[in-house]
């Protein structure tokens, strides 16, 4: 993890300037740790999604405006939430966890708003690839998380 966070450091550090290198590098040492917990226990825990929030609220601030994200922010966290409810009363269970939504609101704060559907359009498209070779029915989890993690950290350092 701290070699992943010291490689992203040195890219960000290149590309967008090395104050913005540190919530960069950060991001990166939780997806990873984001990635190894959600494959292992199928879930994201609090304590790694939601302290990206302020740290993507803080890379914002160093990039751009950061008015339009707070209200993509809203706006992801409120779609999905209900997304969630729906999916939960049609079928019984629950289809996305708490973790992805807090891990894609906290995307909403790193990356543009005009990058957040090719954001969850990518992840969508990669976890529908990993079911489609795992070759897995509607009773296989799958870790969402994984999927999302990295993906904010490659869109975060492209863009």
């Amino acid at each position: 993890m701290l070699a992943c966070a010291a490689m992203v450091f040195g890219i960000a550090g290149l590309g967008q300037g090395w104050l913005d290198a540190v919530p960069v590098a950060l991001l990166a040492a939780a997806s990873v740790a984001i990635v190894v917990i959600d494959l292992r226990h199928y879930r994201i825990p609090d304590r790694l999604s939601l302290p990206l929030i302020p740290l993507g609220l803080i890379h914002a601030a160093l990039t751009g405006p950061i008015l339009p994200r707070l209200g993509a922010m809203a706006a992801v966290w409120v779609l999905l939430t209900l997304l969630q409810g729906a999916f939960l009363r049609l079928r019984g269970k629950t289809g996305l966890g708490g973790g992805d939504i807090k891990l894609m609101t906290a995307a909403a704060a790193w990356l543009p708003v005009d990058i957040l559907p090719l954001y969850l359009l990518a992840a969508s498209v990669t976890a529908l690839i990993e079911a489609l070779i795992r070759r897995a029915n509607r009773d296989n989890r799958l870790a969402f998380g994984v999927h999302l993690a990295p993906l904010l950290v490659v869109m975060t350092l492209a863009v």
